[in-house]
C-alpha cells in the first residue's frame, strides 16, 4: 500500500477589520444576549469586523479547513486567540479567549457569557482570529 499525502497551503493571513482588543469590547458589550444562540462562529465574525458571510457552512467546517491548513495550536490559549471545542451531541463551537482560562461568546446554555472553558470543554484547540474568506 501507498502512503497518503496531504497537501497543505500555506494560507494569505490579512489583518481583520477589528483587532483582537476591539473584538473583546464588541463582545462583552453583548454579554446576556441570547440573540446569537447556535450562532457561534458568526459572532466572532461579527465581532472581528466581519459583516458577511465567513465562508464555511459551520464551526465543524471551519475546524476542518483550519486542520487542514496547519492553523491550529494545543495549550495556553492566548488572549484574542479564537477557540474551538467540542460541546454535547460533538457539536464544534467557538470562542474567544479573554485570557487566564476564560472565554466569551454564545455558550451553549443560549446566551452569550463569559466563562471558563474547562466548564464547557477539556477537548478544544485554538488559531489566530483567521477569516479567510470573509468580508
Amino acid at each position: 500500500m501507498g502512503e497518503i499525502v496531504v497537501e497543505r497551503r500555506s494560507v494569505e493571513r490579512v489583518s481583520n477589520p477589528r483587532d483582537a482588543e476591539a473584538a473583546l469590547t464588541w463582545e462583552l458589550e453583548r454579554v446576556g444576549s441570547t440573540a446569537w444562540q447556535d450562532w457561534t462562529l458568526k459572532f466572532q465574525r461579527m465581532a472581528f469586523g466581519y459583516a458577511h458571510d465567513s465562508g464555511w457552512h459551520d464551526s465543524a467546517d471551519a475546524l476542518k479547513w483550519l486542520d487542514h491548513h496547519a492553523l491550529l495550536h494545543e495549550g495556553a490559549v492566548p488572549r484574542g486567540a479564537l477557540v474551538w471545542y467540542q460541546a454535547a451531541a460533538d457539536r464544534i463551537r467557538v470562542a474567544c479567549s479573554l485570557g487566564s482560562g476564560q472565554v466569551i461568546g454564545p455558550l451553549p446554555t443560549g446566551e452569550v457569557g463569559v466563562v471558563l472553558l474547562t466548564n464547557l470543554s477539556t477537548d478544544f484547540v485554538w488559531s489566530d482570529p483567521h477569516f479567510p474568506f470573509a468580508d
